[in-house]
């Protein structure tokens, strides 16, 4: 089984657009994550020009979705707007954050936004973030909301313990993006190239696929978070180079 390859923008804060088109293309990335925030080239304050030149910047490349910094356990607000800016760029799927919290209220928080979302074509996803950090416990907000889907980070799993069998088995139902970064340890988190740190990325790609996930693998490199982080480049061409050994 192979699966589409993709990066986020978080690996390279600020770059133009047609740069990140540059860069994907030059590793055989054919998809691409944009990071919502006023930072950067894309956001809910760009004009209707400047998001179709975003579109022509990209060259093709297959907006797999927008990262937003929308916590569930706290508001919604900004949702409609992520939406429309969803829709404008081509993008399939907006990332949510769950927060902290009680269930209940991140599910009727979700709920609500589903919504507002109804309609539009985009699909809201939760990550394993927060105080959820691993499948099982993401588990009743997932289930909680019917049509949501999940993004799997597979640091946050991994740090809290949970095994990639684990991991994988919990959040199959809902899998629609698998995210691979490494490090050297769960406490030791700084970004390294895809393969030199601890994080199980083959394991946890095989358990994905075991289950029959065929969704976007993306990397995800916090750059903006750790001055110290490996290059993104570097990053990326040991991620490519990872991915494609995996078959």
């Amino acid at each position: 089984m192979t699966n589409p390859l993709g990066l986020s923008t978080l690996g390279c804060p600020g770059l133009p657009l047609a740069d990140v088109a540059t860069l994907a293309r030059r590793y055989g990335i054919g998809a691409v994550e944009l990071r919502c925030a006023p930072s950067e080239p894309v956001h809910t304050g760009i004009t209707a020009r400047e998001r179709a030149a975003a579109r022509v910047d990209l060259d093709g490349l297959d907006v797999t979705g927008l990262a937003t910094y929308i916590r569930l356990s706290e508001s919604i607000d900004g949702l409609v707007e992520h939406v429309e800016l969803a829709r404008d760029l081509g993008a399939g799927t907006l990332r949510l954050f769950p927060g902290a919290g009680a269930v209940g209220a991140i599910v009727d928080r979700l709920g609500a936004a589903v919504e507002l979302a109804a309609g539009s074509g985009v699909r809201l996803l939760v990550e394993t973030h927060d105080e959820f950090l691993t499948g099982a416990s993401l588990v009743p907000i997932l289930a909680g909301v019917p049509g949501v889907g999940a993004i799997w980070d597979a640091l946050h799993t991994w740090r809290a313990g949970e095994s990639p069998a684990d991991a994988a088995e919990a959040l199959a139902p809902w899998l629609v993006e698998l995210q691979l970064k490494d490090a050297a340890s769960p406490t030791d988190r700084r970004p390294l190239v895809p393969g030199a740190g601890g994080v199980p990325l083959v394991e946890t790609l095989a358990a994905a696929r075991g289950l029959g996930f065929g969704g976007v693998v993306v990397l995800e490199h916090e750059t903006p978070w750790y001055p110290d982080a490996e290059p993104f480049e570097a990053a990326l061409a040991g991620f490519a180079a990872l991915m494609r050994a995996q078959g």
